[in-house]
C-alpha cells in the first residue's frame, strides 16, 4: 500500500512556476510522513519535518532549508489528493458507508462532513458535504464506486430509493438499515418477524467486561418480502433481516433489536457476519480520533484534502503496524520514519520514467 502510494505521488504534475525550492514529491510526502506522525496541522507538521530534517534529506530531495508551514498548506490546497483513494485496487466483498464529521473545523463557520467507503481496511471514496441529509452525499459517492458483486451496507441515513438505485446501477446489492425515522416500514419490517419463526444464527462473545449474545433471523419469503416492500418506494428488495442484541454488563441487561433491508437473499449466519463487519467503519473513525487527532485538527480551507491524507495514513498503519496499536505505530512514526523512507526510496527507483 505504502509503495504503491508512493509511486502514485510521484506521477503528480508539478504546475508551480517560476523557481522552486522543495520538488512536489518531496513535499507531498513530508504531508503523508507527518499525517502518519500524528500531526494535526501545518505549524505541527513543518516542526515534524524541521526536526528529521537531516534524515529526511537522505531520502528525499530537499533544498538546505525544511519547508515552512505555509508551503505545506498550499501544496496541499492545490491538489485534490482525496481524488486518488479509489485508484488503490482492494480485495473484499463488503463495502461499508458512513459519514465522519471534522468537528475541530469550524474556524470557516461551515460543516465539514465526510461520507466515504471502506472496503477492507483501505477507504475506496470519500465526498465532503456540509451541513444537510447525507442522502444526496451517499448516492453522488456510490455513483463513484465500482460495486459490482458487493454487498453495500449503510445506516440509516442512506435508507432512500434513490441510495438503493444508485446502488443497483453499480451492479451492487444492498443492506440497509430500518430505523424510526421511517415509522411505517420499520413497522412492516417488525410485523413480518412477528409472524415468522424461520431460522436463526446465534453467536456470542465476551470482553472489555461485558458479554454479547446476538440472534440474527432472516426472510426470503415472497410473500412477506412485497408485503414489506408496498411500504417503501426502495425496489428490488429481496431479504428482510433482524438482529437481536442482548448485552450483560455490570450495569445491567440491555437488549437491542436493529432491522435491514437487502437486495441480496442472505442466510442469517451471513447477515450476522455482515452486520458485524460495518462495525470497521466505527473502528476507523475510532483510530482518526484517538491516533490521527481528526477532530482536534483546526485545518477548514483544506479539510477535505487532510481528511484523505488520514485515511491514507490509516491504511498504511493498518497494513504495517503488526502487534502494534494504531497509537504505538504513529509515536514510532513521530520519533523515527526510516522504515517508511527506505520503502519510498525504493519504490521510486522502481518507478517508469
Amino acid at each position: 500500500m505504502f509503495a504503491a502510494l508512493c509511486q502514485a505521488l510521484a506521477q503528480f504534475r508539478d504546475y508551480r512556476a517560476g523557481t522552486v525550492k522543495h520538488p512536489l514529491f518531496s513535499l507531498l510526502m513530508i504531508l503523508v510522513l507527518s499525517t502518519l506522525a500524528g500531526c494535526r496541522g501545518w505549524d505541527a507538521s513543518a516542526d515534524w519535518a524541521r526536526a528529521h530534517f537531516e534524515l529526511l534529506r537522505r531520502y528525499l530531495d530537499l533544498w538546505h532549508t525544511p519547508p515552512s508551514a505555509d508551503t505545506l498548506r498550499r501544496t496541499a490546497q492545490a491538489y485534490d489528493l482525496d481524488n486518488i483513494l479509489g485508484d488503490f485496487g482492494t480485495e473484499g466483498a463488503t463495502v461499508h458507508l458512513d459519514g465522519k464529521r471534522a468537528r475541530g473545523a469550524t474556524r470557516d463557520d461551515q460543516v465539514h462532513h465526510f461520507i466515504e467507503a471502506l472496503c477492507g481496511e483501505r477507504v475506496i471514496g470519500m465526498v465532503e458535504t456540509g451541513a444537510g441529509a447525507e442522502a444526496p452525499a451517499l448516492e453522488a459517492l456510490v455513483g463513484a464506486l465500482d460495486l459490482a458483486g458487493r454487498l453495500v451496507t449503510i445506516d440509516a441515513a442512506g435508507t432512500t430509493p434513490a441510495v438503493a438505485a444508485a446502488i443497483r446501477e453499480r451492479e451492487g446489492d444492498f443492506l440497509l438499515a430500518v430505523k424510526a425515522n421511517q415509522p411505517s416500514l420499520l413497522n412492516a419490517v417488525k410485523t413480518a418477524f412477528d409472524d415468522t419463526a424461520g431460522h436463526a444464527h446465534r453467536s456470542q462473545d465476551a470482553g472489555h467486561g461485558r458479554h454479547e449474545t446476538r440472534r440474527a433471523r432472516t426472510i426470503t419469503d415472497p410473500a412477506l418480502v412485497a408485503r414489506v416492500s408496498a411500504a417503501t418506494k426502495i425496489k428490488d428488495i429481496r431479504c428482510l433481516c433482524q438482529i437481536s442484541r442482548t448485552r450483560i454488563t455490570p450495569e445491567g441487561i440491555v437488549t437491542t433489536v436493529h432491522y435491514h433491508l437487502s437486495s441480496r437473499c442472505l442466510r442469517p449466519r451471513q447477515y450476522a457476519r455482515c452486520v458485524r463487519s460495518h462495525w470497521r467503519i466505527e473502528a476507523m473513525h475510532h483510530v482518526l480520533d484517538v491516533a490521527l487527532s481528526e477532530d482536534a485538527s483546526r485545518i477548514c480551507t483544506a479539510a477535505g484534502v487532510v481528511g484523505a491524507l488520514r485515511r491514507w495514513a490509516y491504511a498504511v498503519i493498518a497494513e504495517r503496524r503488526g502487534a502494534l496499536s494504531f497509537r504505538r505505530f504513529v509515536e514510532m512514526m513521530r520519533a523515527n520514519p526510516t522504515p517508511l523512507l527506505e520503502i519510498c526510496h525504493s519504490s521510486r527507483s522502481h518507478t517508469p520514467a
